[in-house]
């Protein structure tokens, strides 16, 4: 099969053939914009280039781009481009349709298998990379805003190799001086 055409132009890679586009959104990549015009996040981009399924056009020199030139590209604007590749990667590949959450974190949001279109998303992957400075806040945050939403949330963490281990993180009463203070179970 051959792959589907897409461009990068400003920054940012589209697939303008309507019915390629369908296709690829139908399948839980990218967002419509005008025209029918899909437009692929960074990580999805790489994503579908490794597997084959794209190839992307350079607009400006009209140059096919590799896999690392792609990922040069991202990493000079998003220095966690490889951990959100890694995490997009796996949860992909263990059959999840996953989105890209829009609170500026590494995280995703995930749906069920067979549930995308059908159904919200039923987890937040919160993402945590090894070396990488994290606060408890954040987690907190990013837990009180999934609950909101009635999401579970999955802790995500990197190694450093780009293993990646999955916890299940949720809010405990913590029995101790003060009732109302919270701690994490990451189980």
């Amino acid at each position: 099969m051959q792959p589907t055409s897409s461009v990068l132009s400003d920054g940012k890679v589209v697939v303008p053939a309507q019915n390629e586009a369908d296709s690829l959104y139908q399948e839980g990549f990218g967002s419509k914009i005008n025209a029918g015009v899909l437009k692929l996040e960074s990580f999805e981009v790489l994503y579908l280039q490794e597997k084959g399924k794209i190839s992307v056009i350079d607009e400006a020199t009209q140059r096919t781009l590799s896999f690392q030139e792609l990922l040069r590209l991202y990493s000079d604007k998003d220095e966690q481009i490889w951990s959100r590749y890694l995490i997009y990667k796996d949860i992909r590949g263990r059959g999840f349709v996953a989105r890209g959450s829009s609170d500026g974190k590494i995280s995703f949001l995930i749906y069920e298998r067979g549930s995308y279109f059908k159904k919200p998303p039923s987890y937040l992957a919160y993402t945590v990379a090894e070396g990488l400075n994290d606060t408890i806040s954040g987690l907190s945050e990013a837990l009180e805003n999934a609950e909101k939403k009635n999401y579970s949330v999955k802790l995500a963490v990197v190694d450093r190799r780009g293993e990646i281990i999955y916890y299940s993180l949720s809010k405990i009463d913590m029995k101790g001086p003060s009732s109302d203070e919270r701690g994490f179970s990451a189980t």
